[in-house]
C-alpha cells in the first residue's frame, strides 16, 4: 500500500515474459531481471548472497549411484515459501498493467512479499530457512535431519537407500 514504505531503499524489478508453446501447463512465464541496471548497480550487485551452503552436485550424485533404491523429491514452489520483511519489500516493486494495449497505459505498482526466483541472495536464503526448519528436529531424529540436509541440493532432494524400508 502506497505510504508504508519502511525505508528509502526503493527499486522496481525488471521484467518480461517467455512464451513457450511447447508447454500445456505453463505457456506463459514471467522473468524478473535482477541483474539489470540503469544508471548504476543493479539489485543483484547491492545484496549479499551468503556464503555458499549448498551442497556440491557431484558428491550428492555420487552417494545418489552408490544406493540400489533411489529416492527423491521436490519442495514444490519453494523460493514462494519463504516469505520477505516487510521493510525489505520496497526494493522488489514491480510495476504491472492489466492490458499492455490499452490507451493510456494503465500501470500498478507490486511489491513481492516472498523470495523471488533469480535474485542473487534468494538460494542462500532458501537453504537457511531449509536448514532451521529441518535442523530443530535434530534432537527427536538425528539420522533423518543429517541424511536429509546432506541430500538437499537448492530445492531437490536427492537420497538412496539399501531397501524400500
Amino acid at each position: 500500500p502506497e505510504g508504508q514504505e519502511c525505508t528509502d531503499r526503493i527499486h522496481y524489478l525488471p521484467h518480461h515474459c517467455v512464451v513457450r508453446q511447447d508447454k500445456e501447463s505453463s505457456k506463459l512465464r514471467i522473468v524478473y531481471d535482477a541483474s539489470a541496471r540503469s544508471k548504476g548497480p543493479s539489485l543483484n550487485d547491492c545484496l549479499y548472497t551468503g556464503p555458499k551452503s549448498g551442497q556440491s552436485i557431484f558428491d550428492l550424485l555420487i552417494r545418489f549411484r552408490l544406493q540400489p533404491v533411489a529416492i527423491v523429491g521436490d519442495i514444490e514452489k519453494a523460493f514462494l515459501m519463504v516469505s520477505v520483511s516487510p521493510c525489505d519489500r520496497d526494493s522488489l516493486r514491480f510495476l504491472w498493467t492489466k492490458d499492455p494495449k490499452s490507451e493510456p497505459l494503465q500501470t500498478t505498482t507490486y511489491r513481492f512479499a516472498r523470495v523471488v526466483f533469480g535474485v542473487s541472495s534468494s538460494p542462500f536464503l532458501l537453504n537457511a530457512t531449509i536448514h532451521h526448519h529441518i535442523g530443530s528436529y535434530t534432537e527427536n531424529d538425528p539420522d533423518f535431519t543429517r541424511k536429509f540436509l546432506s541430500s538437499i541440493y537448492v530445492d531437490d532432494v536427492v537420497a538412496g537407500a539399501t531397501d524400500v524400508d
